[in-house]
């Protein structure tokens, strides 16, 4: 008898976050040509969603296959929640600490950004591991 070898769907997580980073840092010098103000803005923006996101990534995929369902499924309603805990905290403490603040570059930079994920969802592919 031979067992046949199923193998294993993993995200490239690190590609995906490089690919957000890359694109983060693009959009917030695009609002550097408005101000510097904008291209700092622009670039907290980016990193409220980037940040909660790779936590969520990181938490998601830490178990993989059957075995690991029950975890696979607490993790990821747990994780979710510390998410949007975190995005929260994000946007209070840059409303509350950070004194100006140009809030359409903010608001515009994690509205691409979130697009943008949900675009990397379709176009990069999991690859195999044995």
């Amino acid at each position: 008898m031979t067992r046949s070898k199923k193998a294993i769907m993993r995200l490239p997580l690190l590609k995906w976050l490089v690919i957000e980073m890359a694109a983060l840092v693009t959009i917030s010098l695009l609002w550097l040509f408005e101000s510097r103000l904008a291209g700092y803005s622009a670039f907290i923006g980016g990193l409220i969603f980037v940040i909660p996101n790779a936590y969520f990534a990181h938490r998601m995929y830490r178990y993989q296959g059957a075995r690991h369902a029950r975890l696979m499924v607490g993790n990821m309603f747990r994780a979710e929640g510390i998410k949007l805990a975190l995005t929260a905290v994000g946007f209070a403490a840059v409303f509350i600490l950070m004194e100006p603040v140009h809030v359409p570059a903010l608001l515009f930079t994690f509205a691409v950004m979130v697009v943008l994920s949900g675009v990397l969802r379709f176009l990069i592919q999991p690859q195999r591991q044995l």
